[in-house]
């Protein structure tokens, strides 16, 4: 089964034991919470969650102002090989989880947490003393003291600092104002002292402010001289600059030490925080609580000997409203389970929907490998992707798994392509006498070379082409034969007999013409003559030799008319029964007419790109290895650089392009001809653990 059968458990506990629930549930794993309405607090799980939200917290400022990444990207693990290993974490009760995170927490982040709150003060002084030395700028060679300045008993004295062209209004309107003028070391800016009796201090700040000027000060603790405020500051911002290069120096090495420890109690407590949260409300009474979840059929006595000193009950789910909150998980075998990434992006599978990951798991290596068809790119690729399957965490683990299956696939077909690195294998060194006659490998020596497209010659193009469309067709059908399989579960009659059943005989119809197209020699008009007693291509191989063109043309022709006739007098019943959708007669004969026949022809020659990437892949090969050979080859430093760079480039180009067409002919092709999705997936009571492996202490 590629989908899970879940169940519905139930335990019944006092309260006050809830706590102990929770860890033997943590310990189990495998259990989706129902959430429930109920708003009764257990005390014991608040404290407990409070505890570790604090934890918590304190660990993620520091990690945040570290700036340590959550996991090992994808160039540190390429460049560096950096891996950090799972860390054994014993635990036995949710409870000593907590407390023994509160223990340890301190001598873990306390040093950094110092460090960077020094880092912080030291970053905020710097940026005080930058902004008073460029405020100092401009009167630096003022040796004025500014202590006494402002509004005396009898004067009023200070210090403006105003627009040199300016100065000739202000000294008019200061008219009967005593003022000095002072050159500045910006010839743009002039410093003004204005010395005036008390009565005239408003009309000198009002003329002043006129012109955007402000009495000029120096921040209290500062020297009031300006000339010796802006030495200070200069030898504070040299001081500051090198503390700050100290602690940044300081800070990176503490991060690489304790990078392992610190992303390792993080994970700790999120998971204490997270698994407190989920269940921090079970159903029940005052003091009796009632936890409910889904949980695998498969892990029913799993379950039940996690739970057994409680009244543990596991049943099937027979609640209408349960019924509409199951999640789903999947239970693939290890090979297929890696590409659930591919339908995880498409949406998870609803109720009694098939899952596509079985169908991705088998086509997916087919796509790749016929497109990307080389084996030295592909044992590359490969070796890169399990360099990420090892290396790699979480998600990036699971696409390195992906990435190293298609580059095997790729190696794989490469054989059949008969090409490494865009050189023939069987002039390839010891491969040669290897293959020849009397060799080891004679015997699967017409293999190498099978779907070869090394001369891009005519009838190659075409004998690839033909694969393609083949695999296109197959590809389709499956996806129509399941649209066909979703309706009759839906228990949709009308429209899988007047619809689904006929768009698969239309489209087989259209495929059989096309064939014989090509069986016809694309006589296209006289296919149906008796004269055409050519074999049809792949329908002659499965039906024998009296299937020729002109016989089987003739049938497909039959066949579509009579499924397009099924399908528009379906249409327009449907539009009868259902006027609210708008459709008309017109409608539907144009739809079935025009759209549904275009839309088969399209999607067939979509899959055509599977052979048009091969062949582009090859071209590119071509021009590299023949560029290669122009410039000296083995003996010539260019030549060299020639086929490393452009090797390099071809299988991060088009190794990518790849990638996005085999998504395409998934998402676009096949999904969108049955698949539905949308289903939520099934949450385990604890996250994936990236850094930690929990062995439970004995009971």
């Amino acid at each position: 089964m590629a989908i899970a059968d879940l169940k519905l458990g139930s335990i019944i506990l006092p309260r006050s034991e809830s706590p102990k629930a929770i860890s033997r549930l943590t310990e189990f794993e495998w259990f989706h919470k129902i959430d429930t309405d109920n708003d009764t607090v257990t005390p014991e799980i608040d404290d407990l969650l409070l505890e570790a939200q604090k934890t918590y917290q304190s660990i993620d400022d520091v990690i945040k102002g570290l700036g340590v990444p959550p996991m090992v990207g994808i160039l540190e693990i390429m460049f560096k090989g950096t891996m950090i290993k799972k860390k054994d974490y014993e635990v036995g009760e949710i409870e000593d989880m907590v407390n023994d995170l509160i223990k340890r927490t301190p001598s873990i982040i306390d040093e950094p947490a110092k460090l960077l709150e020094e880092q912080a003060d030291t970053k905020r002084s710097l940026e005080e003393y930058t902004s008073l030395k460029e405020t100092l700028e401009v009167a630096k060679k003022l040796n004025i003291d500014l202590s006494g300045f402002g509004l005396m008993k009898y004067f009023y004295t200070n210090l403006f600092v105003v627009d040199s062209k300016d100065y000739e209004e202000i000294s008019r309107a200061l008219e009967g104002i005593t003022f000095y003028k002072y050159d500045l070391a910006l010839k743009e800016k002039s410093a003004i002292l204005v010395i005036a009796s008390v009565e005239d201090s408003d009309k000198a700040l009002k003329v002043l402010r006129g012109f955007n000027a402000n009495p000029f000060s120096i921040p209290e603790g500062i020297p009031q001289v300006p000339s010796e405020a802006y030495s200070m500051a200069e030898a504070k911002i040299k001081e500051l600059t090198a503390k700050q290069s100290t602690l940044s120096k300081q800070v990176a090495k503490i991060t690489k030490k304790i990078r392992r420890d610190i992303l390792a109690i993080h994970e700790e407590a999120q998971v204490a925080k997270d698994v407190l949260e989920t269940l921090r409300k079970p159903g029940g009474t005052k003091n009796f609580a009632v936890i409910q979840g889904f949980i695998p059929v498969k892990m029913e006595e799993k379950f039940k000997n996690a739970t057994k000193q409680w009244m543990s009950v596991s049943e099937d789910i027979t609640d209408p409203k349960l019924k509409e909150q199951v999640p789903t998980l999947f239970d693939n075998k290890k090979f297929v389970r890696t590409f659930e990434v591919i339908t995880e992006s498409q949406g998870i599978p609803r109720k009694g929907e098939a899952d596509p990951t079985p169908m991705i798991a088998l086509m997916w290596p087919i796509f790749y490998g016929l497109m990307f068809a080389d084996v030295g790119h592909g044992l590359l690729l490969m070796g890169m992707g399990l360099l990420f399957k090892f290396k790699g965490q979480g998600n990036l683990s699971r696409w390195g798994m992906l990435i190293a299956i298609s580059g095997a696939s790729a190696a794989i077909a490469g054989v059949g392509a008969g090409e490494a690195f865009g050189f023939h294998l069987d002039h390839m060194g010891p491969l040669e006498g290897l293959l020849e006659k009397g060799g080891a490998l004679h015997s699967v020596s017409w293999l190498v070379g099978i779907i070869s497209v090394a001369e891009l010659t005519f009838d190659q193009v075409i004998n690839i082409l033909k694969v393609s469309l083949f695999i296109g067709i197959v590809h389709l059908v499956w996806a129509m034969v399941l649209h066909v399989k979703r309706l009759a579960q839906e228990g949709k009659k009308f429209v899988m007999y007047m619809e689904a059943i006929p768009n698969i005989t239309l489209y087989g119809g259209i495929v059989v013409i096309m064939m014989c197209a090509i069986g016809a020699n694309y006589d296209v008009m006289n296919m149906y003559s008796k004269v055409h007693t050519e074999a049809v291509p792949w329908v002659t191989v499965f039906l024998g030799d009296w299937a020729q063109v002109w016989i089987i043309s003739r049938i497909a022709v039959i066949i579509v008319l009579v499924s397009m006739t099924m399908m528009m007098i379906g249409g327009i019943m449907h539009a009868k029964k259902h006027p609210e959708d708008g459709g008309s007669a017109a409608n539907v004969v144009m739809e079935v007419f025009l759209g549904k026949t275009v839309e088969a022809l399209a999607h067939t020659i979509s899959y055509a790109r599977l052979g048009i990437m091969l062949l582009v892949h090859a071209a590119l090969l071509m021009t590299v290895n023949n560029a290669f050979n122009s410039l000296g080859g083995m003996e010539s430093g260019a030549a060299m650089a020639m086929i490393i760079g452009g090797n390099l480039g071809i299988m991060m180009i088009e190794g990518l392009i790849v990638y996005i067409q085999s998504l395409r002919l998934h998402l676009y092709e096949f999904f969108t001809k049955w698949y539905n999705g949308g289903s939520q997936p099934f949450r385990q009571i604890r996250p994936e653990l990236i850094y930690n492996q929990f062995i439970w202490k004995k009971k």
